[in-house]
């Protein structure tokens, strides 16, 4: 696999968060780049427009490096242009309030009031274990009043984790659109589809509830999610990417699933993850109206043949036994 492949391109377009750029190389690639992956560098001042964006037109040195779906992404070569951490966090900041993901009604922060006051009191009871220099550097980082960071620091520093280790009743997936195996990246679907099947083993487990933290690695690590809706789609917003999966969950699923499904959005260390939970009350949920999903220990397992027979089987009789004792 190509690591690195250098190429030069043209802006033809832009807007707000996307530029669309042509190969010299290849003249038929036409592809789009984040203007906040562009706006990393700092260009020569007759590059740029009067608001600050690359000028249509101009040429530019990009490089190319596939991840390991075989997807390429494209950012300013380096060797050309000078990284400028200090704009890339600024127009990072812009991207997101402008796609109001971080800002939407329906968004809440992990890192509350109350839960600042409870990591604020632990570290107090726990002080004698630190030296003067950590207790000192706690003192700074808190009297900024910024409840996020300082939420944040005391985690750490407590080795607090926001969530616990997978089990029956939790799973993690770092993404809605890139599936962990490469084979399947040209999908765009099939990392939801393996999220709904997860959803469908929760509502067929002894607890029929359960829930998927999407955004967040195996290792409890935030990813987030906050770049994939436009990345699905340039059209795409949080909204438009929640009916979009929700529709998708109903079709392979039931509406009655769907109705007792809750999609809530997170922000955390400035990340975007959401939280699906199921509490099902209602039939053995069939996935495409023929795959039998259930939920054992921290994994998800589909049921066939005689395995499938016996669980539909001991699932009527217990309706059965519950109607007679009714």
């Amino acid at each position: 696999m190509i690591n690195r492949m250098e190429l030069t391109a043209t802006v033809t377009g832009r807007n707000k968060l996307w530029y669309q750029f042509q190969s010299k190389q290849v003249l038929e690639n036409v592809f789009t780049v984040p203007v906040v992956v562009m706006n990393y560098c700092d260009y020569r001042p007759e590059m740029l427009d009067e608001n600050g964006y690359i000028k249509i037109g101009t040429e530019v040195h990009l490089v190319a490096k596939p991840n390991s779906s075989g997807k390429c992404y494209y950012y300013p070569a380096h060797d050309w242009y000078t990284p400028n951490p200090k704009r890339f966090a600024r127009e990072r900041k812009t991207l997101l309030s402008s796609l109001n993901l971080l800002r939407g009604d329906n968004v809440q922060s992990i890192n509350t009031q109350e839960e600042f006051d409870a990591l604020r009191t632990e570290f107090c009871e726990s002080m004698d274990k630190y030296d003067k220099n950590v207790c000192n550097e706690v003192l700074g980082v808190l009297a900024k009043g910024n409840i996020s960071e300082s939420c944040t620091f005391l985690r750490k520093l407590l080795h607090k984790f926001v969530f616990p280790e997978e089990n029956g009743m939790i799973e993690y997936k770092s993404s809605f659109i890139h599936p962990a195996n490469p084979l399947n990246a040209n999908d765009k679907t099939y990392q939801m589809r393996e999220i709904i099947k997860t959803l469908a083993g929760f509502a067929n487990s002894e607890m029929h509830k359960g829930t998927v933290v999407i955004g967040v690695k195996d290792n409890q690590e935030i990813c987030g999610v906050e770049n994939e809706f436009v990345e699905f789609s340039e059209q795409f917003n949080r909204e438009k990417f929640t009916a979009m999966f929700l529709n998708l969950y109903s079709q392979l699923t039931t509406t009655n699933l769907m109705l007792q499904t809750q999609i809530e959005w997170f922000e955390m260390d400035g990340h975007l993850i959401a939280k699906i939970e199921v509490d099902y009350k209602g039939d053995i949920v069939l996935m495409s109206g023929c795959n039998l999903y259930v939920r054992k220990e921290s994994g998800t397992h589909q049921l066939k043949g005689d395995d499938m027979l016996a669980f539909v089987r001991q699932g009527w009789c217990k309706e059965d036994t519950e109607k007679e004792c009714a």
